[in-house]
């Protein structure tokens, strides 16, 4: 995928995370600790999704190019 096909791919699951947090019949019961479990856990999908196509999440450059630190976990 090229760069373009991926930050697409992340801004279309952004829009369905953002519906789905809108949508009061879905999230309505979840607490506030509960939707930052779930974006964190949605951020951390896109972080991998990037890594698997070949580009750092923080700066959309290719991984070769990267000059991000890289975090430990």
């Amino acid at each position: 995928m090229t760069i373009f096909e991926v930050r697409r791919a992340y801004h279309h699951s952004l829009s369905n995370i953002r519906g789905w947090f809108g949508d009061a019949s879905l999230s309505g019961q979840l607490t506030f600790l509960d939707r930052l479990s779930i974006l964190d856990a949605w951020q951390q999908e896109m972080v991998e999704f990037f890594e698997r196509n070949g580009y750092c999440f923080a700066c959309n450059r290719r991984l070769g190019r990267c000059g991000c630190p890289k975090l430990s976990n």
